[in-house]
């Protein structure tokens, strides 16, 4: 692509005047995917000046000291802080080209790892595009290898891709606009705590409750146990004595979880009556014991 691009530079220059020869290079520059108008006020500064040839890589070594010019290719500034070679503008160009095509092709989201700044440690640190590559496969197969179940559960609660869960394994830090820091964290561990729902209790948590319960620390853990809890007791939370009304989800949740104290209060309350009317000799028709005074440890 490099030998046409310069072909057609030289071409043209030839049957241009000043103006419009400057106005092919940076035609050409952005074609290359150089959209920087300071720079390009740089370039038009020196070509006015020194009337350099029509040549890409030769601009970027008149302009390798000059602000601009080090804020587009971040890389060769650190490459040059170290002593190392730096690359031409075509092979640096064409490596970030390289980086967003094999990105892309991968399926990874927009707005991860697509601005100069986002690839320049890649290329400071001698990255190839295939070894970008192998990394997203890689990040694809953690989304295999993770349960499956809270995989389900990330993608019901947030509409995500596999693609965005493969950005996420790959850099939850940079998996935006899906994610950010600490978003990550947090919807990682509501999509674990939304599936121990769904298989301990057959529970669909609705995204603003998987994180309600993820805010005040409930960890997978802890939900695989709660929620456990929650289906040994349907038989407490039931309205089976006179004057008793079932006990709702979000009561349920709150109680067992300890983010409810008013049901937490009234479900230990039931207990205790149910408890004491089965002591006394009575009992509830059609139930056993253990199913009867749902004897667990919500209240205690």
């Amino acid at each position: 692509m490099g030998i046409s691009i310069e072909a057609n530079i030289r071409e043209d220059y030839l049957m241009a005047d000043e103006d419009s020869a400057l106005q092919i290079i940076l035609r050409e520059l952005r074609f290359l995917g150089v959209n920087d108008r300071t720079l390009e006020d740089e370039i038009a500064k020196l070509w006015q000046a020194e009337q350099v040839p029509p040549d890409i890589d030769e601009i970027g070594v008149r302009l390798r000291d000059n602000k601009a010019f080090q804020d587009r290719f971040p890389a060769n500034k650190i490459l040059a802080d170290r002593g190392e070679q730096q690359y031409t503008v075509r092979q640096y160009l064409t490596l970030e080209a390289d980086f967003k095509r094999t990105l892309q092709q991968r399926g990874m989201p927009p707005g991860f790892y697509d601005q100069p700044s986002d690839f320049q440690a890649w290329i400071a640190g001698g990255t190839s595009p295939d070894e970008v590559g192998a990394r997203i496969d890689q990040g694809y197969q953690a989304v295999r290898n993770a349960p499956a179940n809270v995989v389900a559960e990330f993608q019901r609660l947030y509409g995500v891709s596999e693609g965005d869960l493969a950005a996420y394994f790959i850099d939850p830090t940079r998996a935006r606009p899906t994610f950010d820091r600490y978003e990550a964290e947090r919807q990682a561990r509501s999509a674990a705590i939304s599936a121990q729902a769904q298989q301990q209790a057959q529970i669909q948590l609705q995204t603003q409750e998987a994180e309600a319960l993820a805010r005040v620390g409930v960890t997978p853990e802890q939900a695989q146990t709660d929620f456990a809890t929650i289906a040994e007791s349907q038989g407490l939370f039931a309205g089976q004595m006179q004057g008793e009304q079932a006990v709702s989800r979000e009561e349920q949740i709150g109680a067992t979880f300890g983010t409810n104290a008013a049901a937490r209060k009234a479900i230990a309350e039931r207990r205790r009556r149910r408890t004491a009317q089965f002591e006394a000799g009575g009992g509830f028709a059609g139930q056993g014991q253990a199913s009867a005074t749902g004897l667990t440890t919500i209240g205690q």
